[in-house]
């Protein structure tokens, strides 16, 4: 038993060619999608570990990456060597810039940049009118905290939202041929502050520093509530991302 994901595994056989290999950076970003995977098997490698079972008839390849950049591309890396996926997808929480996009909305990345000057283009075809978004997304080194700090890259890269990991899969991708996509959910709007305390709280593989938490609550017991608020609003988050992730990635072509 997986207990981190209530996933029943058994040994498993070397990894089959996946339809679609999902990256994201941390397990509470996609723990409802993993739940509706079947046939499920578990492998480890280079300390990742990828979960690999069927959606809808599809296998599908996911691997929890950790923040940052250099993480997510060992993670894709991991997976098109091993797993041979005919799609690369990225997926998470995002940031937003423009305070037209709120809370909860899904969005296609249209573009992916970064602060070296890197651009990709994804092309993605949303219908006019519907509830999904697409904008540009600028791949940044550290936790964007407040909504000056966003509305300071907003206009300096003219970006929709922000996160630390997909540019990176991107590069790779675009350097290997491979079928990409990114698919992220607004996690905190342009005009939301975080915490202070969550730049020591939050460790690079997204999971809490019990330590740091415990230090942050001696100094500020106040900073409780909003840390539960921060996480239920992130479980909101991952249902209805994973919601939609179960239908669009059984929709992927060949």
């Amino acid at each position: 038993m997986n207990s981190q994901f209530g996933l029943t595994t058994r040994p498993a056989p070397s990894p089959t060619s996946a339809d679609i290999g999902l990256i994201v950076a941390m397990p509470i970003e996609v723990g409802p999608l993993l739940a509706k995977l079947e046939s499920v098997r578990k492998f480890s490698a280079n300390q990742f570990s990828v979960i690999e079972g069927e959606l809808a008839g599809k296998v599908v390849a996911v691997t929890m990456a950790g923040m940052g950049r250099n993480s997510a591309a060992r993670a894709t890396r991991l997976l098109i060597d091993g797993h041979h996926p005919r799609w690369i997808v990225s997926a998470g929480f995002a940031g937003a810039l423009d305070p037209g996009y709120q809370r909860n909305e899904i969005v296609m990345v249209s573009e992916v940049i970064d602060r070296e000057g890197s651009r990709f283009s994804i092309d993605v075809n949303v219908p006019a009118g519907g509830a999904i978004r697409t904008g540009r997304l600028l791949t940044v080194d550290a936790i964007v905290r407040t909504a000056v700090e966003k509305a300071q890259l907003r206009k300096e890269y003219q970006a929709h939202l922000v996160d630390m990991e997909t540019s990176a899969v991107a590069r790779l991708c675009s350097e290997r041929f491979q079928r990409f996509l990114s698919v992220r959910i607004i996690s905190d709007a342009a005009d939301m502050d975080l915490p202070s305390e969550i730049l020591a709280i939050v460790g690079s593989s997204g999971s809490y520093r019990i330590g740091a938490a415990l230090g942050a609550l001696w100094r500020r017991p106040s900073v409780l509530g909003e840390l539960l608020s921060l996480r239920q609003q992130a479980l909101d988050s991952a249902e209805r991302l994973s919601a939609f992730l179960e239908g669009a990635l059984t929709q992927l072509g060949q």
